[in-house]
């Protein structure tokens, strides 16, 4: 049965349908909070739907959280959250292109070809959680494409997230994360015995300096895009993990401890 009216994520703010193309879920806010991530149409901005108690009731925080104004020109197809700068917030990308050749004819404001836009999570407890990271910042990720598909992964294995961007007409973009930030992390991949080798569907807490940091193991994510298996957290200044706890998809639950930071673990279930 379709639900999505029910528990408020199948309009926006004003009640309109929008052009919903890439989805991601996470609780960005490292608390009890789920939000879903939209990206819509140009014009529409990006739909950011929070959770409020229990059972779920979402609304459109988008223009609150920092993310409605600066994406409402922008037509957005890959999106996902993601640690850029292992700071141990989740932060946000957008794969922007328009699907008109010619849009800038009849709407100036617009291009065909449109910059990809990072979003950063400044772990605000009051006031907008996202703020735009300005196009000087972020480099070749703000050179004009027709974006569609966007997914993550550690390519070069030195634990922050490079991005790859598909775009209409042009080879896809491989872009390397070189931040230098200094931050701590922990990759983590996970293996059940159960059949579902991969753990497909499997919850991975890490508590760390006072703060618990959920993922879900779902690769299918963004646009037409899947993202790599394994799971990043970053850690920011702190060096010390306290647990690692695998809730996996049988409902059984694991518990690490002693595990070093700046490393890549493998749990598997019952070991």
């Amino acid at each position: 049965m379709e639900e999505g009216t029910q528990v408020g994520v199948a309009f926006d703010r004003n009640g309109n349908a929008t052009g919903a193309m890439g989805v991601d879920a996470a609780f960005y806010r490292n608390d009890e909070t789920l939000g879903f991530v939209i990206g819509n149409f140009a014009g529409e901005m990006t739909s950011l739907y929070v959770a409020h108690g229990m059972p779920s009731l979402f609304t459109d925080e988008a223009i609150g959280e920092g993310i409605g104004a600066a994406s409402r020109l922008m037509l957005t197809f890959g999106t996902f959250f993601f640690d850029a700068d292992l700071d141990g917030r989740l932060d946000l990308l957008h794969a922007n292109g328009h699907i008109e050749e010619e849009i800038a004819i009849v709407q100036p404001s617009q291009s065909y070809r449109q910059a990809a836009r990072l979003f950063w999570n400044t772990g605000a407890v009051t006031g907008a959680t996202f703020v735009p990271v300005p196009t000087i910042q972020t480099k070749d990720l703000a050179q004009p494409m027709v974006g569609r598909g966007a997914a993550y992964a550690d390519i070069d294995n030195d634990g922050d997230l490079d991005v790859v961007l598909t775009q209409v007409g042009g080879r896809p973009a491989l872009l390397r994360n070189d931040q230098q930030s200094g931050h701590h992390w922990v990759r983590v991949k996970v293996q059940s015995r159960q059949g579902n080798h991969d753990a497909i569907g499997a919850w991975v807490t890490l508590t760390a300096g006072g703060v618990r940091q959920r993922r879900h193991v779902v690769p299918t994510r963004s646009y037409l895009s899947q993202v790599e298996l394994p799971l990043t957290f970053g850690l920011g200044t702190v060096a010390q993990i306290d647990s690692v706890q695998v809730k996996w998809p049988s409902g059984s639950v694991d518990e690490k401890r002693g595990i070093q930071a700046d490393t890549v673990v493998i749990i598997e279930q019952g070991g």
